[in-house]
């Protein structure tokens, strides 16, 4: 099968995933987008705020590997299409937000529902795209994250300007519901083929074990005695933490250190979001078509966004930002595109829902911790380059445990 060349069922399946994924971003980010308006209509103070942008996180965090797991025994088609109802569901609830505990509940549980998506569209793309064209299909699938940030920003703002925040959350809610329509007629079963090879696996398996049928725990055995697995759990924790933390503090970073504008710093990071989009699928294209192995050629992009980010938090004339920010955005999100197909090309067919999960917990704990460790920094020097800088080590560690993954 030609590597770059998709079937109309590999297209749609594509389409499908990348659109559930894209608003599973934004239905996270569709509270930060509003949050100036709404704190003032609700009086919440900017603390609370960010306190409700952490609580989905949380939730988000606890659901990763159970939806994983959730997608492998029910299947990616029925795990995807509740997961859309429930955000919908909860999106809409929140256009009735009165008081702050109902607000970080709400947040909570749109975490929930939005864990299992990740896990869910990966192992689909595991079973309807062939290993020499998983690299340019998960780098397309992973594109959505950035672009995530510049449809929100497109619309929840204004809506909640001009005809209030309750509007912008119902709207936004809306959105899901559309994509289930699509999902439902194009996401599909495995072909027989592709269940009766999940199946043999499967049974071989539980014949290594010497048991009738894998269970969860077996299976969760499994996958942590992979080595490969361990590797892109460790490489995520890093490189993905930083890639959030960094994410989070740039325009913190702009503002305080440097004394730009908000509006300057946030069209700063719209470039970084731009360059970060049109990089992962490219890195992802490339990884089929050039003669390296995907653990190397990811390794070499993960150690990159070290130095970019250096040269990012050194930059200390605003209009180079324009320049230095672009370059930390193709650092910091293009090695999310390789690492995602590296996990489905890892995992036993059977587990890829599992498998997926698994690496998204250890990536959500970096994420979690990176903030704290920028704010730590913070508070003993004073300086948010200084903290930048103190967090470019960990994408190195991550690309070094990218060098012990073995590949058929």
């Amino acid at each position: 099968m030609n590597r770059l060349s998709f079937s109309r069922t590999q297209i749609l399946i594509l389409a499908s995933v990348w659109l559930t994924f894209l608003l599973s971003f934004v239905m996270r980010l569709s509270w930060a987008s509003v949050m100036p308006i709404l704190n003032e209509a609700l009086h919440f103070t900017a603390k609370m705020g960010a306190q409700h942008i952490s609580a989905f996180y949380f939730g988000y965090a606890l659901t990763v590997l159970p939806g994983g797991i959730l997608a492998d025994k029910i299947g990616y088609r029925r795990t995807i299409l509740f997961s859309l109802i429930g955000m919908a569901a909860v999106t809409a609830l929140m256009s009735t937000i009165t008081d702050y505990n109902m607000a970080w509940g709400l947040r909570f549980l749109l975490g929930v529902m939005s864990g299992p998506v990740q896990a869910s569209c990966l192992s689909a793309i595991g079973d309807h795209f062939g290993p020499n064209q998983r690299g340019a299909a998960v780098g397309i699938f992973m594109s959505c994250t950035s672009f995530g940030i510049t449809t929100v920003n497109l619309y929840a703002p204004y809506v909640a300007t001009h005809y209030g925040w309750q509007t912008a959350f119902l709207a936004t809610a809306i959105l899901p519901l559309v994509v289930l329509v699509l999902c439902y007629f194009t996401v599909r079963k495995p072909s027989a083929e592709v269940l009766a090879q999940r199946e043999a696996e499967a049974s071989e398996a539980a014949a290594k074990l010497g048991v009738g049928q894998t269970s969860l725990v077996e299976n969760l055995k499994h996958i942590v005695s992979n080595r490969n697995i361990r590797c892109l759990a460790i490489a995520g924790f890093f490189a993905t933490g930083t890639t959030w933390g960094v994410t989070q503090w740039a325009n913190l970073y702009m503002v305080k250190q440097l004394g730009v504008t908000a509006i300057y710093a946030g069209q700063v990071m719209s470039v970084f979001g731009t360059a970060a989009l049109i990089a992962k699928p490219t890195i992802g294209i490339l990884s089929d078509i050039l003669p390296i192995k995907k653990n190397h050629l990811a390794a070499l992009v993960m150690f990159l966004f070290a130095p970019a980010l250096i040269l990012f938090a050194s930059t200390a004339n605003p209009n180079m930002l324009f320049v230095t920010g672009p370059i930390l955005g193709i650092g910091a999100f293009m090695h999310s595109a390789l690492t995602n197909a590296l996990v489905v090309q890892s995992a036993a067919p059977h587990l890829r829902g599992t498998t997926a999960g698994f690496v998204n917990l250890f990536n959500q704990i970096g994420a979690l911790l990176a903030p704290l460790l920028l704010g730590n920094v913070l508070v003993m020097t004073g300086s948010y380059q200084m903290s930048l800088m103190s967090i470019a080590i960990a994408p190195i560690i991550g690309a070094c445990a990218l060098f012990f993954i073995r590949l058929k």
